[in-house]
C-alpha cells in the first residue's frame, strides 16, 4: 500500500454536495409510514447501561462494548447468554477507560478505540497499542490492516498495519464547513463488508451521507440518503445545531446532533444497515433504502441506537440507557 492510498474521490465536486445541502435546508421534511418493530428480548443482560457497541466475532460470539463507569469488555454466545467479562475498566494500559468503538478480527483480536488503538487478544491480554489523531471509530480488513477515523482533516480514515504503522489515508473531507467545524461535521462510522469495501458513514453531515471505498482507498459510490427517511424530529434538531454552529464558530462553540448514530453489513443479504435514533435502514447498493424500521423495547418504549449488528436471523440493537435487544430479523 502506497503511504499516499489513491484519492479518486477529489472526482467528487464540492458543489454536488452544497447543492444537496442548500436543497435540504429549504425543503420541507416529509414522512413516510414506518413499520414499528418490537423487541423479542433483551440480551447481554450484565452490559445494561453505557453500551456503544455490538461486533460479532469468530464461531458467532457476540462482544458488546460499555461506556459506563466502570468500562469493560464483554463477550458471550452467539444466544447473548453464558457472557464472561474480556476487560474491566480502569487506568491501566491493560484496561479501558473511556472506549468510544471497537470491532473484532479474524483471529478474535478485539481493536479498541480508546484514547490510542488498544488491541487485545480473545482472552484480554493487550497485544499492542498506537496512536491516531483523535480516534473514534475503527474498521478491520481481513489481512489486519485497521482503519481508523477521527476528526478529519487531509483524509476521513487513517490505515494502519497490525503492529501499528501508518500506511496512507482515505478519502478526502466534504467541503461542509470551514477549519475544525468542518472536521467535526466530517466525522463517521467505519463498516466493511465480507469482500473489504470500506463504508463511511457520516454522523452529523446535515445531508445523511455515505461514501464507499475499495480496499486501496479508492472511492466506488456516494450515497446521499432520502431525508424523508429520517426522524423528523433528529433532522430538525441537527438542522438548528448546524445553524446554530454557523452563528457561534467564531466563538470556538460546537455541537451536533448525529443523524446516523450506527452502522453494520449484513453478510448473509449483502446491505448496508445504518441506524438514526431509534430507526434503522436497510441499504441497497446504491444507497437507496429496501426497507426501515422504528426499533421499540419490549415494553413499546423506543430505543436510541448506538451500536448495531444484523445477520442471517437477527438485529441486535445497543443503546447507551438501556442496553442491547434482539429482534427476529424480518424477511
Amino acid at each position: 500500500m502506497k503511504h499516499q492510498i489513491e484519492r479518486h474521490d477529489r472526482l467528487i465536486l464540492p458543489a454536488i454536495y452544497l447543492a444537496s445541502l442548500l436543497l435540504l435546508l429549504i425543503a420541507p421534511v416529509s414522512s413516510t409510514a414506518q413499520t414499528e418493530l418490537r423487541a423479542d428480548r433483551q440480551i447481554l443482560l450484565e452490559a445494561k447501561h453505557g453500551t456503544v457497541a455490538l461486533r460479532q466475532g469468530p464461531d458467532d460470539r457476540l462482544f458488546v462494548l460499555v461506556r459506563s463507569n466502570p468500562s469493560a469488555l464483554w463477550t458471550a454466545d452467539y444466544s447473548g447468554s453464558s457472557m464472561r467479562q474480556l476487560l474491566n475498566g480502569g487506568p491501566e494500559p491493560t484496561q479501558v477507560r473511556f472506549p468510544k468503538d471497537f470491532t473484532v478480527d479474524r483471529d478474535g483480536n478485539a481493536i479498541i478505540v480508546d484514547g490510542l488503538i488498544k488491541v487485545f487478544s480473545g482472552d484480554g491480554k493487550l497485544l499492542s497499542s498506537f496512536s491516531s489523531d483523535r480516534p473514534e471509530s475503527v474498521g478491520v480488513l481481513s489481512d489486519g490492516r485497521i482503519v481508523v477515523s477521527g476528526f478529519p482533516k487531509d483524509n476521513l480514515m487513517s490505515v494502519f498495519d497490525k503492529q501499528g504503522r501508518f500506511l496512507g489515508g482515505i478519502g478526502i473531507p466534504a467541503k461542509i464547513d470551514d477549519g475544525f467545524l468542518n472536521a467535526f461535521h466530517n466525522m463517521g462510522t467505519i463498516a466493511v463488508d465480507s469482500e473489504d469495501n470500506i463504508y463511511y458513514v457520516f454522523r452529523y453531515a446535515i445531508t445523511p451521507m455515505v461514501r464507499k471505498f475499495k480496499s486501496d482507498g479508492t472511492l466506488t459510490a456516494e450515497w446521499h440518503l432520502d431525508a424523508a427517511e429520517i426522524p423528523q424530529q433528529t433532522l430538525s434538531a441537527a438542522k438548528a445545531k448546524y445553524q446554530e454552529n454557523k452563528v457561534n464558530k467564531e466563538s470556538g462553540a460546537y455541537g451536533g446532533v448525529p443523524l446516523l448514530t450506527a452502522a453494520a453489513f449484513d453478510k448473509e443479504s449483502k446491505t448496508l444497515w445504518v441506524a438514526s435514533g431509534s430507526r434503522v435502514l436497510q441499504l441497497d447498493g446504491s444507497g437507496a433504502t429496501i426497507r426501515s424500521f422504528d426499533l421499540v423495547r419490549p415494553d413499546g418504549g423506543p430505543i436510541q441506537v448506538s451500536g448495531l449488528l444484523v445477520d442471517r436471523n437477527f438485529i441486535r440493537v445497543a443503546g447507551a440507557l438501556h442496553g442491547a435487544f434482539e429482534y427476529l430479523k424480518p424477511h
